[in-house]
Order: C-alpha cells, then structure tokens, then sequence
C-alpha cells in the first residue's frame, strides 16, 4: 500500500516538475525562436509525451491543466484554446499508447505526427479565423509553418528520447 503511494507521489512530482519546466522554456524561448510569427510550441512535444507514456487519462487532465496555466499565463490571444487543444492531443496521444508492438515504425511515426498536425489544425482554426476568410493560401503556410517548426524540435527530441521507448 505505502510503495504504490509512493510511486504514484513520485510520478505527480515528476509531471508537475517537467510541466512547470517545459511551461517556463515555452514562454522563455518560444518568443526567441520565433520566425516571423511561427513560434515552436514545446508544451504539445510534452502533453504527447505524458499521453505515451502514463495513458490517455493522464494526457486529458494534465493537458487541461497545462493549457490553463497557458491561457493564465497571459501567452493566449483565445482563452480556452490552449486547454481544449493540449486535451484533444492527450486523447489522441493517449490512444496509440502500446501501440509501437502492433504497427510498424512508419505508421506508428505517422500516427503521432498526425496528432500533433490535428493539435494545430484546431489550433489554427480558432487563432487564424480571420486569415482563413480572407486569404486561405497564408492560413495553410501559417498552420504548416507551425506545425512543421514543432515538428523539428519533435524531430530532435526523437534522437535523445524516442517515442517509441517510451513504457
């Protein structure tokens, strides 16, 4: 009883400590890194990352709450954005855990790059509204743009850390 306590303390301490660090390197960093208005988004890397590794529950609520500390922070033009998208990736994420020993690399790859592709399809959605309207060709560079800047850092993360590891 007390080592299952134990460990559950020890997994919330280890969410809540990488949460608060990957949320201080967002609003530290992204500003720097920015490109134009493209702007990496570390927390979505992070909200996949819990989703893989402690279940699809996990990644909903830790999601919402990360992304309300986004939107609290003062980082969000739409308040509820943040919660609504790192939720969806947390469901998303969360369903292809064990999911490496059933599909191949490649489709396993595809499958969370695609998650992340629909985090900030939505994302873009509500945040580009108005571009959308007016001139669809810069919506999409937005939303690629975006996404594909993640991506790299995803893409660098995978060399130190792999998804597929994860367990």
């Amino acid at each position: 009883m007390f080592s299952s306590l134990l460990t559950v303390t020890m997994n919330f301490n280890s969410l809540f400590l990488s949460g608060i660090l990957v949320w201080i390197t967002q609003l530290l960093l992204a500003d720097f890194l920015a490109i134009n208005t493209v702007r990496p988004d570390f927390i979505v890397i992070l909200v996949l990352y819990w989703s893989l590794r402690y279940g699809r529950l996990i990644g909903i609520v830790f999601g919402f709450f990360i992304g309300l500390l986004v939107d609290l922070s003062g980082t969000a033009s739409f308040f509820g954005l943040s919660p609504l998208t790192y939720t969806i990736t947390g469901y998303l994420g969360g369903n292809l855990i064990g999911k490496y020993s059933t599909m191949s690399l490649l489709y396993f790859s595809l499958a969370w790059i695609g998650v992340i592709a629909f985090h900030f399809l939505v994302f873009s959605l509500v945040q580009y509204q108005h571009i959308f309207g007016v001139n669809t060709f810069l919506f999409w560079s937005k939303w690629f743009g975006t996404c594909l800047y993640t991506l790299c850092f995803a893409g660098i993360l995978q060399f130190i850390y792999p998804l597929h590891k994860i367990n």
